[in-house]
């Protein structure tokens, strides 16, 4: 089996693990808990420190850390990118138009932009596209 074989089959693999049952749950489960800590933000239940705790302990959560920015994105949807479009900053996007522009040189980073529908739940806790309840963004301060 060729190079472009073996990658065509691991390609088709990771297709089908993404359409699972388990894959599903897993996602359920991520929605489940962004739900709850935006619930929790809203409410005042959490400072600033305990939202990046509660947001690092769901297993399904995407963790990124660069220069000063550690953030934590709870749900993350099909679509989501980071990039970092220069050497200091992050772009946290959702793939339909609502993002994230993250100042990671600054000490400690911070959000200089939000794009689209963003809702800040927090100074340090923000929903992308805030009407499905995915995405949510926690930034360690």
């Amino acid at each position: 089996m060729n190079w472009k074989e073996q990658l065509d089959k691991a390609v088709a693999a990771v297709k089908e693990a993404a359409t699972s049952e388990n894959a599903r749950e897993i996602a359920g489960k991520a929605q489940t808990a962004a739900l709850g800590l935006i619930e929790k933000v809203k409410t005042g239940a959490l400072d600033a420190a305990d939202a990046f705790v509660e947001a690092n302990r769901d297993a399904s959560s995407l963790s990124v850390r660069f220069l000063n920015a550690d953030l934590t994105i709870l749900s993350p949807a099909a679509g989501i990118s980071v990039t970092r479009p220069d050497a200091a900053t992050l772009v946290v996007d959702d793939g339909s138009g609502n993002g994230l522009v993250i100042n990671a040189g600054a000490d400690p980073a911070f959000v200089a932009e939000t794009i689209g529908t963003v809702a800040k739940l927090s100074h340090n806790t923000f929903d992308l596209g805030q009407e499905d309840g995915v995405n949510v963004v926690v930034i360690k301060l």
